[in-house]
């Protein structure tokens, strides 16, 4: 799917919407634990890269919401901010989205674990763990 042609629609439609004559970059990056946020200075959309695969309404979601928060000069998630939203994607719909959210941030959190790492040597060029005469390790 062409993603950067659906978030410029996207975005396109709804800062019409919204009032929004600005103009609004949008960034594509992975991140592990975010799913959209906005610079409110420079005026730049992020979204994680690896949402974009939940479809069009996930897209549409984020988009539309980093929006509210460029039209309300804000990032606060007020009663306004709520009305505005749930006038473009239900309750119900908003909920049901920042579910399939959660779950791939979860997804992508587990599976990119990585191993811990085994303790460093002091700086003395000692090991941080020595061994006994009987070959047992003891803490440094």
């Amino acid at each position: 799917m062409n993603y950067a042609g659906l978030v410029e629609e996207i975005l396109k439609k709804y800062k019409e919407e919204l009032g929004i004559s600005d103009e609004v970059r949008v960034k594509i990056k992975k991140y592990k634990t975010r799913s959209a946020f906005i610079n409110l200075k420079t005026k730049t959309i992020f979204i994680n890269e690896n949402l974009l695969e939940l479809g069009e309404e996930v897209v549409k979601y984020l988009i539309v919401h980093e929006l509210i928060h460029l039209k309300l000069n804000n990032r606060y998630h007020s009663a306004e901010f709520n009305r505005i939203l749930y006038t473009y994607i239900s309750p119900e719909k908003a909920s049901e989205i920042r579910g399939l959210i959660a779950n791939k941030l979860m997804t992508i959190m587990q599976t990119s674990k990585t191993k811990i790492p085994e303790p460093r040597p002091k700086s003395t060029g000692e090991s941080a763990f020595n061994t006994t005469p009987s070959g047992k390790l003891s803490g440094a």
